[in-house]
């Protein structure tokens, strides 16, 4: 019974003199509507996910801050609960400073990283190496490496002739750049041992976790006295903004969506008024009011269904073919020169399930509209 509704559905919307114009036009409205969705959630999905794990890849997926000696048994503590889950990290003293070129001098933040430990892709040096600093900080200062730089502690004096701030002379052997502005202005990486020679104590501070793992049960498994931060607590205002990036642009394709369901709606209801004859006709060959009532139902869902789904299969295959044969579009100013695609399960989710809510809620209202103004007894006894 189905089948021979589906049947007479699609010739007459297809092939029909009289067919629906501004119904077809809806649904490639909802084809476009999920095929935009997919596209642009999975190219801006990709950038903000590229700037994220740029600086997870600096400053680490998440911090643990405490106070504690070398040898220390709250740091030993520490220690074996990250290396029982297998933790890449590294241990590292990080301190506000003066930075001295020639006549120059700069605030900085200043890591002194333990190379006897795990040490980040970025930082693979020689461990004699006293340190290495971004591009645009040494830009910024005028250094060309290797050249030697002085840091300087005012918070840490010498009262030998008066309060003297403290000061360390490094060797930077060479650059790197990050891509992340805000640390490649400001941030210096040393040894441990030229920081500690500073602060004259053998100090570290900050433990920074390198390897993707449940920080909510890693936090219940540390001891109670150390703090731990993830990238996404320590960088709540940037994770706002992009989750806001997103939402409106959801928003915005969910008005696009809706501007869709209305031309449905209108649609389907100069198409009920047009074939309300060929329904009555069912209804006299024996069909009952819950079967007509149900296929025509099924029929506009399946429609709705069959171009969102339409829609999101040609957004994935234009996403492969952007990411596998496009070419760096982007300006030079840009890190990603080309638009990076990231394809997730939320995004699928989003892009069909918005258009389909949308349409569903219009189709109903069409479907309610037409049942309340259309009585098939009543229009064959209009026609006889």
């Amino acid at each position: 019974m189905f089948l021979t509704y589906l049947k007479y559905f699609v010739f007459y919307i297809l092939s029909s003199k009289n067919r629906q114009r501004l119904l077809i036009l809806a649904v490639i409205g909802l084809f476009l509507s999920s095929f935009a969705l997919i596209v642009l959630q999975s190219t801006m999905g990709g950038l903000q996910h590229n700037l994220m794990e740029r600086s997870k890849n600096i400053v680490g997926r998440a911090t643990i801050y405490f106070k504690a000696g070398e040898n220390d048994e709250r740091l030993i503590s520490i220690q074996k609960v990250l290396e029982k889950n297998q933790i890449k990290y590294s241990l590292e003293y990080e301190i506000e400073l003066l930075l001295r070129y020639q006549t120059y001098i700069t605030p900085v933040i200043v890591h002194g990283i333990d190379f006897d430990h795990f040490v980040p892709s970025f930082l693979k040096i020689d461990k004699n190496t006293d340190g290495i600093m971004p591009t645009e900080l040494a830009y910024k200062v005028g250094v060309a490496p290797p050249e030697d730089l002085q840091i300087i502690s005012p918070s840490h004096v010498d009262s030998f002739l008066g309060d003297i701030p403290r000061s360390q002379t490094i060797k930077v052997e060479r650059t790197f750049s990050s891509d992340v502005p805000e640390i490649d202005t400001s941030h210096l990486w040393v040894r441990l041992p030229l920081i500690q020679n500073l602060i004259q104590a053998k100090y570290v501070n900050r433990i920074r976790i390198y390897s993707l793992t449940n920080f909510k049960e890693l936090a219940f498994a540390l001891p109670e006295w150390v703090i731990l931060k993830t990238w996404e607590d320590e960088n709540r205002t940037l994770v706002w903004a992009l989750n806001l990036e997103s939402s409106v642009m959801v928003f915005l394709f969910a008005a696009m969506s809706l501007l869709v369901s209305l031309c449905i709606s209108s649609g389907l209801l100069i198409f009920f008024n047009k074939i309300k004859t060929d329904l009555a006709s069912f209804w006299i060959l024996g069909a009952s009011f819950y079967q007509i009532n149900r296929s025509t139902k099924w029929f506009l869902h399946l429609m709705s269904f069959a171009s969102i789904i339409s829609g999101i299969i040609f957004g994935l295959l234009f996403l492969y073919l952007f990411d596998h044969y496009a070419p760096e579009i982007m300006p030079d100013v840009f890190v990603d020169r080309k638009i990076p695609i990231l394809i997730t399960t939320k995004g699928l989710f989003v892009s069909f399930i918005v258009p389909y809510c949308i349409s569903s809620l219009f189709i109903f209202f069409a479907i309610v509209q037409f049942e309340k103004e259309h009585n098939p007894l009543e229009h064959v006894r209009t026609v006889s």
